[in-house]
């Protein structure tokens, strides 16, 4: 199995065709503030292997590799994860020369993640990882002295 990532500000799955609407895609640096993104996955499944549910997983992980626990109202680690049916029965006969291609997109609402570090979403398909995509979030710019001096005035006013 084959598998491909791709962050971008929103994403949409068309049903009908299987194929993801994008908008904004290919970024890698964001923040200081996360804002609200997305994150668009392909599989490309061998034929022998199209025939059953294959499950997913969409884990983001800190630069160490430590699993992001974002919440604080939630214990656990930000883990997205399902099952893909592949349903070859309704393809042309030139589909199956081509390796059968899945595909997802999951929004990610604003995440409070920490300024300065990078960050890295990792797919794993039948629990075998076989993709991941890495970002990092900008740190916070001290102010300079004149930006200083312009907040205090506009504050004044």
């Amino acid at each position: 199995m084959q598998g491909f990532l791709v962050l971008s500000d929103a994403a949409s799955t068309d049903a009908a065709s299987g194929k993801i609407n994008l908008l904004g895609a290919g970024w890698s640096v964001t923040g200081p503030a996360v804002p609200m993104s997305a994150v668009a996955g392909f599989l490309r499944v061998p034929w022998e292997k199209a025939t059953r549910k294959i499950r997913f997983a969409l884990r983001l992980l800190d630069e160490e590799g430590v699993p992001v626990r974002p919440f604080t109202d939630s214990d656990g680690p930000l883990v997205f994860s399902g099952e893909i049916t592949p349903d070859p029965d309704h393809l042309e006969p030139i589909a199956t020369r081509v390796p059968f291609n899945l595909s997802f997109a999951i929004p990610i609402p604003p995440l409070p993640l920490e300024t300065g570090r990078v960050y890295e979403w990792v797919m794993e398909a039948e629990e075998t990882r076989v993709a991941s995509v890495h970002f990092a979030v900008r740190a916070e710019q001290p102010m300079n002295g004149a930006e200083k001096v312009s907040e205090m005035s506009s504050s004044a006013r």
